[in-house]
């Protein structure tokens, strides 16, 4: 179940990386968004990201030996911390793709789980 929540909220993340940007672009504005584009938002965000990489993907690894999901969810943990230090260019191809790869990540060990339970 931790693996599923952990992807539903990278896939989250994906969506608000995609549409902030969109909606500051289009003159929104409101409390609402200006939390969801402030910087320490994102700073926020990597506790909750953190804990479900740590809780989740180490102790996978322990039951189905598959390096592959840990490997994929370092990968987009660290994408996620450089696009936190990378320019506005840069940081939202980095939030996505580090968002997409923890997702993935998540999925492929409540896959690998599941087989290793059959």
């Amino acid at each position: 179940m931790k693996d599923l929540i952990a992807a539903a909220l990278s896939g989250l993340c994906v969506v608000h990386c995609l549409t902030v940007p969109i909606l500051l672009a289009l003159g929104s504005s409101g409390v609402l968004l200006g939390v969801f584009s402030s910087e320490w938002f994102h700073y926020l965000m990597l506790l909750p990201i953190s804990a479900l990489l740590a809780w989740s993907l180490p102790g996978g690894w322990c039951v189905h030996r598959n390096k592959t999901p840990f490997i994929l969810g370092l990968g987009g943990f660290l994408l996620l911390v450089v696009a936190l230090f990378a320019g506005h260019d840069a940081e939202l191809p980095l939030s996505v793709a580090g968002g997409l790869l923890l997702a993935c990540a998540h999925l492929h060990n409540r896959r690998l789980l599941l087989c290793h339970l059959l």
